[in-house]
């Protein structure tokens, strides 16, 4: 295997084969998957912060809502928040089961297999239109699979349509069909696979075929549905027992599941550090895929894994908010409670050699391309995003740029819906969410600006004290008030503001002195004894309350209905759309947002 020193620092790439690499020896497990010499997807599973997707729990009805057709399941003690079961997802008396007699599918379960069997149940309306109160009632047990993980102050969402997930195959109890991978392309080989499962699948069972099944012999196929077949059985067996709320059976952890879910045949190695891990990853791989045993390797080296394979500077760059491009643009991702917006700027890149702007900016758009595919599937953006390509004339070059990002996608394992690019440049797209991005994932919120991004400028704050001084000098009983902030602050009282606070000694009848408290926070202020945010809260309590106010519902209470579970919409919005209020202005830029007329039209 060929690496190369990390001078393409730009993106961060290295030169390699297609690889997983496994850093295991700490208190966490962390996978890196590189995909053509970049690092396309990034895993992490912390001993002590498992994820719960794709375990098994039986649970207990503790909440039943006839409003929003759903449902809160306690799962557990060791499970904190109830989790959330829609109607559709309720698996009811047996009668549902006659929708999916000889029915299709092209779902390939390659993105999160466990929900599989979940997202035929929710396409089938028949099951929507049910009453959530016909089917549950409080205290009820029922037996239910986490599809996906708490994220926030939501907890996790549960489904009834159990799916066990296989190397060829998913295996869905209560979903009597069949489907095939729609990346399998040859209908040759879908038949085979198909008359295959049906022939050996347990009666009323279904099965989805992977993508990895593409070639698989025979008899590798059946072991493996007779596999998930005998899995189910303990399962069922194992929920028969009765009992408290709890687990019933847990996936694997994150060293297995990518092997059994990311391992391809042009996957060229899988390097683990940990001598344990590596041992369990060689053992399952033998057991499962033999044929893939030589691939699995223990790694030797004396820097750390992720170091040795210029791993980490990609992982700060991921998280990062500004990504340059190699020919010298620049992308730009904000990602917001609502949406995503990325923004694509040619920076330096000015010359494709032609000296046509519309082919530079059209060259600029094609290479982006690539990257904004590779960001969210690195970052795992989910929900509502917001592509803002720079502006092209001609439909041609329009057409051309969309179908690259298409076929960018096309790596991506989440599904995707995208619109097409407007004359504006604007694309709207969903992916589908299951877990938490990586930003969620590795960062937290600034204690500083409270993750705003922004805090008060030290000229804001100094004339805040100021006004403060003014409003409340003359009720201190002392005879003299202290004012205590940051230094910068400090600085602007005491030399540029002090002939006003001269003026405010004289109207006070009082010392006025200026104390810098160094690590203070530039906002953070105390004014004869009262604290900034004392003086905030007072003021709050002080303002008469707004008129016909929304009425707020506590998050515990009801779930969003955000962008997180968009990733099947239609989409059918137009891109159009966006454009608003625009009047048709037209604009190019090359550098930043420093152009004309942004902020109002934003």
């Amino acid at each position: 295997m060929s690496r190369g020193s990390g001078a393409d620092a730009t993106n961060c790439r290295v030169f390699m084969n297609n690889m997983l690499a496994v850093n295991a020896e700490g208190p966490e497990i962390r996978v890196a998957v590189v995909e053509d010499g970049a690092l396309a997807e990034f895993f992490v599973e912390r001993k002590r912060e498992k994820g719960i997707v794709g375990n098994i729990y039986r649970g207990k009805v503790s909440r039943v809502l006839p409003g929003m057709q759903a449902a809160f399941v306690d799962l557990g003690p060791k499970v904190e928040r109830a989790a959330f079961l829609y109607v559709g997802d309720v698996l009811g008396s047996g009668d549902e089961r006659k929708l999916f007699e000889d029915a299709d599918t092209d779902d390939g379960a390659d993105d999160s297999p466990e929900g599989a069997a979940s997202r035929i149940a929710r396409s089938r309306k028949h099951l929507a239109n049910r009453k959530i109160e016909d089917l549950l009632k409080p205290g009820q047990y029922v037996l239910c699979q986490v599809v996906k993980d708490p994220i926030g102050q939501k907890g996790a969402r549960v489904t009834g349509y159990l799916s066990l997930p296989g190397r060829y195959s998913v295996f869905m109890p209560h979903v009597a069909q069949i489907g095939v991978s729609r990346r399998i392309g040859s209908d040759k080989e879908r038949r085979r696979l198909r008359d295959l499962v049906n022939e050996v699948r347990p009666k009323g069972s279904g099965f989805i075929v992977r993508t990895a099944a593409e070639d698989a012999s025979d008899q590798e196929l059946r072991d493996d549905v007779d596999f998930l077949s005998r899995l189910w059985n303990e399962i069922d067996k194992r929920q028969e027992q009765g009992g408290p709320a709890g687990l019933v059976y847990a996936d694997l952890d994150l060293a297995l599941r990518v092997v059994r879910d990311l391992l391809r045949e042009d996957t060229s190695e899988v390097v683990i550090d940990d001598d344990e891990q590596c041992d369990r990853v060689r053992k399952f791989t033998m057991a499962f895929l033999p044929r893939f045993t030589e691939r699995i390797k223990k790694y030797e080296g004396r820097r750390p894994i992720f170091d040795h394979f210029h791993i980490e500077p990609a992982l700060r760059q991921a998280v990062a908010r500004k990504v340059p491009l190699r020919s010298g643009g620049s992308l730009v991702i904000d990602q917001g409670e609502a949406l995503t917006a990325i923004d694509i700027n040619t920076g330096s890149f000015t010359n494709t050699g032609s000296g046509n702007l519309e082919d530079t900016v059209t060259a600029n758009n094609l290479e982006a391309c690539d990257e904004v595919a590779r960001q969210l599937r690195l970052r795992n953006i989910g929900g509502i995003i917001v592509i803002d390509f720079v502006d092209m004339d001609k439909e041609g070059n329009r057409r051309k740029v969309w179908d690259a990002f298409q076929k960018a996608l096309s790596r991506d394992r989440a599904r995707t819906n995208v619109t097409k690019i407007s004359e504006l440049g604007l694309v709207e797209m969903t992916r589908k969410r299951t877990r938490e991005s990586l930003v969620q994932l590795l960062t937290e919120p600034c204690p500083t600006c409270e993750g705003s991004g922004v805090v008060k400028s030290v000229t804001t704050v100094a004339y805040e004290i100021l006004r403060e001084v003014r409003r409340s000098g003359s009720l201190v009983d002392s005879e003299k008030i202290e004012i205590e902030c940051a230094p910068r602050v400090a600085e602007i009282l005491s030399r540029q503001e002090r002939d006003y606070l001269d003026h405010l000694e004289k109207r006070c009848q009082k010392l006025i002195t200026v104390v810098a408290q160094k690590g203070w926070k530039p906002d953070q202020f105390r004014v004869a004894g009262k604290m900034s945010t004392e003086i905030a809260a007072q003021a709050a309590a002080e303002s008469p309350p707004p008129k016909n106010g929304p009425q707020h519902v506590s998050p515990a209470a009801a779930p969003e209905r955000g962008g997180g579970d968009r990733g099947g919409a239609s989409g059918d919005r137009g891109g159009g759309g966006a454009g608003g209020d625009r009047g048709g202005r037209r604009r190019r830029r090359r550098g930043g947002r420093g152009r004309p007329g942004a902020g109002a039209d934003a």
